[in-house]
């Protein structure tokens, strides 16, 4: 076996102890004995046996970090495999390793630093390790995370070229299509996914959700019903086929779902949403509150069910209650629009009409292609009696809504009677206003 002169010199270095050949040897002779450390998995222990045999070091700080990443203690792992590396280690698969432990433990920035380095060093000094394709995995995957699609999609051609059939690289590359809106192309990937892992439900479940959301409810409710007979009992593919059947307006089929997901799992709270859902679609709002209400007993901050609720109770008349639980959703969740459109129209029902421009800033500030509150905002300065500021926001509604619409034809009738309105201010423009009134105000909506 053949060592370079920096191999040897960095083995010298003190806290670490050159690996004499009979040594190896003896290694070998433990691992075969099962003496290897306790609860290591195979493919962890011959990592690092294989690292002793490349490196001709045993590494104390490599031993411990291994005997850690066994046990799933990521964070000591990181730490002795860092130390490994900061004193001369040069093996691909430490500081993959030490990638792969960060990320276990949330720290996906420093995480993608090591996998870029071992996808270099595997490249020059050991291109045909298993771990080389799944550094180029994790890498790609943080690239998806971060809206890098270009590199995301370079690091995938790159594991999918070192390994065939490499399931979870089909996967990711889905995601990455759907995430770009390319749903042919992220079916194609989640087949092959299929195909390589046949008795694995995860890719039938996001072929499905690719091909509803280009809406090929067939195709998808086919993948569902060959999820389940993989899984009958598996709650996501339940819950799959009840939005298919919602999206396909067959509310009883998705009842009838969500019922038998409660009877394997009577605190399933995916189940009670879903169930909250059609009711409301039904018109049953007492009901829906009653399965809202289930799912805050047993978790008092779930922000869907807050939010459900607030729309039920404002829709069986409790507007006080209505507003306290959407005010309770924008606490938990300040970017929820919808809960802020909703509370908005709520204010302006009852008069609130400062804490109502509140929200309706506030939505236009999360998405200012919202066009609602344009027109929401003019209807409550008329009301105001701030006639400047009403023809601004009705302007702004005429250009967004455009006049061959409803809306843009209702706000350039507003503001036509504004115009007027604030050149002689007759009494007779103010009633026609009242009478007008605005159709264009937004509507407590459903939660789905």
């Amino acid at each position: 076996m053949r060592h370079s002169v920096e191999t040897l010199e960095s083995a010298r270095k003190p806290g670490l102890c050159v690996m004499k050949p009979i040594v190896a040897i003896c290694l070998a002779v433990l691992v075969v004995l099962g003496l290897a450390p306790a609860g290591a998995p195979a493919s962890e222990w011959d990592d690092y046996l294989d690292s002793a045999f490349q490196n001709f070091v045993w590494d104390e700080e490599v031993r411990t970090g291994y005997e850690a990443y066994a046990k799933q203690d990521y964070a000591a792992a990181a730490e002795a495999l860092r130390t490994a590396i900061a004193k001369g280690c040069k093996d691909p698969v430490v500081v993959f390793r030490v990638g792969y432990a960060l990320r276990a433990t949330g720290k996906h920035d420093e995480a993608s630093g090591y996998f870029k380095a071992a996808t270099q060093q595997f490249a020059t000094s050991r291109p045909e390790h298993r771990a080389r394709a799944e550094a180029h995995l994790y890498l790609a995957e943080f690239y998806l995370k971060h809206g890098q699609y270009d590199e995301a999609e370079w690091e995938l051609e790159h594991a999918t070229h070192l390994r065939e059939n490499f399931t979870e690289a089909y996967l990711l590359h889905g995601d990455l299509f759907v995430a770009q809106g390319k749903y042919h192309f992220a079916t194609e990937q989640y087949k092959r996914a299929h195909e390589t892992a046949a008795e694995n439900v995860q890719p039938l479940m996001n072929l499905s959700i690719a091909l509803f959301r280009d809406g090929k409810f067939d195709g998808a409710k086919a993948a569902v019903e060959k999820a389940r007979l993989l899984e009958p009992e598996n709650e996501r593919v339940g819950l799959m086929a009840a939005t298919l059947a919602i999206a396909q307006n067959d509310l009883n089929a998705a009842h009838d779902e969500y019922v038998a997901i409660r009877e394997r799992d009577a605190r399933s709270t995916d189940a009670l949403l879903g169930l909250g859902y059609v009711a409301w679609r039904r018109g049953k709002f007492d009901q829906a509150a009653k399965y809202y209400a289930a799912i805050l007993e047993l978790d008092p901050t779930h922000v869907e069910a807050l939010y459900g609720l607030g729309l039920a109770e404002a829709k069986l008349g409790d507007t006080e209650s209505a507003i306290k639980r959407l005010r309770r959703v924008v606490t938990l969740k300040p970017d929820h629009k919808n809960a802020r459109h909703n509370l908005g129209s709520l204010y302006q029902n009852t008069g609130k009409y400062e804490l109502a421009i509140e929200q309706y800033a506030e939505v236009i500030r999360l998405d200012p292609d919202d066009k609602t509150p344009l027109y929401n905002l003019g209807v409550i300065f008329i009301q105001l009696r701030r006639y400047a500021e009403a023809q601004e926001y009705l302007e702004q509604a005429v250009e967004a809504f455009g006049q061959d619409t409803r809306w843009g034809r209702a706000a350039q009738q507003l503001l036509d009677l504004v115009i007027q309105l604030r050149q002689d201010r007759p009494v007779e423009i103010e009633k026609e206003i009242e009478r007008l009134g605005h159709p264009g105000r937004r509507k407590p909506t459903s939660s789905g």
